[in-house]
């Protein structure tokens, strides 16, 4: 027993001697991992990678061991890094997409004088299984999770899509063992074309795996893989009640109620939306984001009317991005000295108006008078103006005649 320790000693003394001089010449060399896999456990994206370490540096003790491993993420287009000391490694793809993973051995310690030798890579290429035509792949797929209660993702048919098929929509997420069905499928004129997804079947900050495949007797149809993460595509109920409260100092603090949903008051951001109605006639829109349920708007100075709309949607500390609520409906509010103001004036400028209308209508009449007294000789008027001048001169003959 003594003998069998004192040679893994040695043997271990010369490997640590091999490598040193190795080091110092340059001529070092590392074997990479051996017995490279890749398993897929059937939830719809997350594969298993597996090696084992090179056997000629199993029995090697004085220095430590790792990993360097590569995959290319399809999802971000690039490679991405891990650096392990484990044997396995389980990673998301896009199984449309080929897969490709490549690792090296790293090596540290005694042995190598305290530098860090890598070795090749070891690489494997897995070939999607595409098959069925390009043109049986759905299209337009898109979920919306709404109030954070239920989600509904729908699809449109693929473009060669053959009678007599049928869609079919699978998912997985980590708190689930294997993948499952739709759980309420949405149709239209008999066709498959959407999912309803119950609360109890959704998990949030987790990839949620979908897989829709079509089956038909006439050929086989490509599938089509998603990966989402279901609090990126959150779309809050509408806001119903937006309050106005005008100020003394004439400005206007408008609030609004949240209806009643499982989305927290701190995940949510809102969008203020003004209409201006000014004396000219001629409307004016603002828009304000703000993380707060109050707002105070501008003064009321040279605006007869405004009017106040508002949409929420996830703040980007609780999720990426989100779909914006449906707006609320209007909320108005008028100013009443304006309004005030402008009766009087339109009040002055009716009697004004009348004033200048019975006028020009009393000239009128006169005018009409006046040639009513022209045109017509043998009127009353006429005739007792012609009397009297008759009377007249027969008074001055009369006279005359006395005289003589």
């Amino acid at each position: 027993m003594l003998k069998s320790k004192t040679w893994q000693l040695t043997a271990i003394l010369m490997l640590i001697s091999d490598w040193s001089q190795c080091i110092k010449s340059q001529e070092c060399t590392v074997d990479p991992p051996e017995n490279i896999g890749i398993d897929d456990p059937g939830h719809l994206g997350p594969l298993y990678i597996h090696w084992t370490a090179p056997a000629s540096l199993t029995n090697l003790t004085a220095c430590s061991m790792r990993y360097h491993l590569e995959y290319f993420n399809t999802y971000q287009s690039r490679w991405t890094v891990i650096r392990t000391v484990r044997t396995w490694y389980r990673a998301q793809f896009d199984l449309e997409k080929e897969v490709r993973v490549r690792i090296s051995t790293l090596l540290k310690g005694a042995c190598t004088n305290g530098t860090e030798l890598k070795s090749p890579f070891t690489e494997m290429v897995l070939p999607p299984n595409n098959t069925g035509p390009v043109g049986s792949r759905v299209q337009g797929f898109g979920c919306v999770f709404y109030q954070k209660e239920f989600m509904e993702c729908t699809w449109e048919t693929g473009l060669e899509e053959p009678t007599q098929s049928q869609y079919s929509l699978y998912f997985w997420h980590r708190e689930m063992e294997q993948a499952e069905e739709c759980p309420q499928y949405i149709h239209s004129n008999g066709v498959r074309t959407g999912c309803k997804f119950t609360e109890e079947s959704l998990s949030e900050f987790s990839d949620f795996n979908i897989c829709i495949n079509s089956s038909s007797p006439e050929v086989v149809l490509r599938s089509a893989f998603f990966s989402l993460q279901i609090q990126n595509y959150v779309k809050p109920a509408a806001i119903e009640t937006v309050h106005l409260e005008a100020s003394p100092d004439r400005r206007l603090q408008v609030q609004w109620d949240l209806p009643n949903e499982r989305i927290p008051r701190h995940c949510l951001e809102y969008e203020v939306e003004a209409r201006e109605e000014g004396v000219g006639g001629q409307p004016l829109l603002q828009r304000n984001v703000t993380n707060e349920m109050t707002l105070t708007s501008l003064s009321m100075d040279g605006a007869r009317r405004k009017c106040f709309r508002v949409r929420s949607r996830m703040h980007h500390y609780c999720a990426d991005r989100g779909f914006w609520s449906d707006w609320s409906h209007w909320s108005c509010h008028s100013d009443t000295e304006s309004d005030a103001v402008v009766g009087c004036a339109v009040v002055i400028g009716i009697i004004v108006s009348m004033l200048i209308l019975s006028l020009f209508g009393w000239a009128l009449w006169r005018k009409w008078k006046a040639r009513e007294g022209e045109m017509m000789p043998f009127s009353p008027l006429h005739k007792l103006m012609e009397y009297s001048k008759g009377l007249s001169a027969r008074s001055h003959f009369n006279k005359t005649r006395e005289n003589q």
